[in-house]
């Protein structure tokens, strides 16, 4: 063996650039038994089946990861509009119960004509605004335009109540 293996060494060049015969991996591929051919086959087959759920698992978890990704900058968005959306709606909870309270006020110390009418318009504009806290404001998305609609709603609330305080303010003088 050592005879067979100096000759290969000493002729190298010679054997690596000869190309094997016509068939020579055909005759090969024949002295192998019938079952190691198909064990073969099996492997090949459940190989491919192991690569292709393995990068089905990876796009998976890829388009997943994708799709994430603007859900939590959504969320993030969503979480920043909805403290201000807190804020804005307290603010003008204050707002609305300082008018409410100078009305209350002067109706009380002041007899003025028309003054429980004015009262009673009050309360409904309180009443209207619990109303859209309650059933509407839930409902908004969070995001800018949730926020123009309850900037706009107060607005008017709060802009009806000081057109009532003022009219009981000219009643007075």
């Amino acid at each position: 063996m050592d005879k067979l293996k100096h000759f290969i060494d000493a002729h190298r060049d010679a054997f690596e650039d000869d190309i094997p015969p016509e068939g020579h991996f055909g005759r090969f591929d024949k002295r192998l038994p019938i079952a190691s051919r198909k064990q073969i086959r099996w492997i090949n087959v459940w190989a491919v089946a192991a690569a292709a759920v393995v990068t089905l698992f990876v796009f998976i978890r890829i388009v997943k990861e994708i799709k994430d990704v603007p859900m939590q900058q959504t969320k993030m968005y969503t979480c920043e509009t909805q403290m201000e959306i807190e804020e804005l709606r307290a603010y003008y909870n204050m707002q609305l119960t300082e008018v409410s309270a100078q009305i209350r006020t002067l109706y009380k110390n002041e007899q003025i004509p028309g003054g429980l009418e004015l009262l009673e318009e009050t309360k409904k504009v309180l009443k209207n605004s619990h109303e859209f806290e309650d059933a509407v404001l839930p409902t908004l998305p969070c995001s800018d335009a949730a926020l123009f609609a309850m900037n706009q709603h107060y607005s008017n609330s709060l802009e009806s109540l000081q057109i009532m305080l003022n009219q009981m303010e000219k009643a007075i003088q």
